[in-house]
């Protein structure tokens, strides 16, 4: 196809938007609705995806106590050991010191009245052994028991009570917001397929000309491709300007209520977002501007 050809098809692309003003403007405002709905969707899902990630890192995990008097060695085999359990992704150590800190920044009571010999036996060093799968935990706390070194009691092995409840979250918040933005787009194909059938009839005589005189039906179809990409491009630019107006006040306004989630900035995510509006609108709009001209094809 040489330029003088794309030339003819782009510039007839306009002239049928410019003609059909109407039904472009339903189209685009299809589009643009779409382009919000997907942007929105995107962004809740990837703001919960921080969140819930975030949520998992702290409560995702097993507290292996140890033995008191362990020396370095035996300290860095029973890591090694632990990381070589299935579904286990990252061992991280506790020492007493650390933990003593750790209760005195919950509560002072925890600490007060207790000299430094009496607090390094109350609170043993631990292994915080992080896992990815919360079906993995009755595996990795029973191989955690025969590694010798920790401590051989019920409560020297404890499992956060909210880490499967976190795991089951992030997956169900993952699927949601894919099966959200799927119905979207097959919503919004369907939406542009009757709008382009209007403008089918419109062109119907046009069209046939077109078929009796040896037209590809390619090179018919080439002008609404082109519109349906205009028309995307225009929505996504749009959506766009309007998310990186309407975003930043948002997140000011929930980050000043509290809550003590952290949401990602709309530079963060900008470049990810453009391209999955981008690859989406062209998708919706070559296909939804395309899809339903077979029957004005069969001529």
């Amino acid at each position: 196809m040489n330029i003088n050809t794309i030339s003819y098809l782009v510039a007839d692309a306009f002239r049928t938007m410019k003609k059909d003003l109407k039904n472009e403007l339903i189209s685009l405002g299809t589009m643009l609705a779409t382009m919000i709905l997907i942007a929105v969707a995107y962004l809740v899902y990837a703001n919960a995806s921080v969140i819930i990630n975030n949520t998992k890192d702290e409560s995702s995990n097993i507290l292996a106590y140890l033995e008191v008097g362990l020396d370095e060695t035996t300290t860095q085999r029973i890591k090694f050991d632990i990381e070589d359990i299935a579904g286990v992704t990252e061992v991280k150590y506790r020492s007493v010191e650390e933990s003593i800190e750790r209760a005195a920044s919950i509560s002072s009571l925890l600490v007060e009245g207790y000299t430094k010999e009496e607090l390094e036996m109350i609170y043993q060093p631990c292994y915080i052994v992080v896992f990815e799968d919360a079906e993995a935990v009755p595996g990795i706390t029973n191989a955690l028991r025969n590694i010798k070194g920790i401590g051989s009691t019920e409560d020297d092995i404890r499992v956060n009570p909210y880490a499967a409840q976190a795991t089951r979250d992030a997956k169900i918040s993952k699927v949601i917001a894919i099966t959200a933005m799927i119905l979207i787009v097959e919503f919004s194909i369907f939406l542009m397929m009757n709008t382009t059938k209007l403008m089918m009839y419109a062109k119907r005589r046009e069209i046939s000309i077109m078929k009796y005189v040896g037209a590809k039906d390619d090179f018919i179809k080439a002008p609404f491709a082109i519109q349906g990409v205009i028309t995307a491009l225009i929505a996504i630019a749009v959506t766009m300007l309007l998310v990186s107006l309407i975003y930043p006040v948002i997140v000011t306004s929930l980050n000043e209520l509290g809550g003590g989630y952290s949401y990602i900035q709309f530079t963060e995510v900008s470049k990810e977002l453009a391209i999955i509006l981008l690859v989406i609108g062209c998708v919706i709009g070559i296909g939804g501007s395309t899809a339903s001209m077979n029957k004005y094809l069969d001529v």
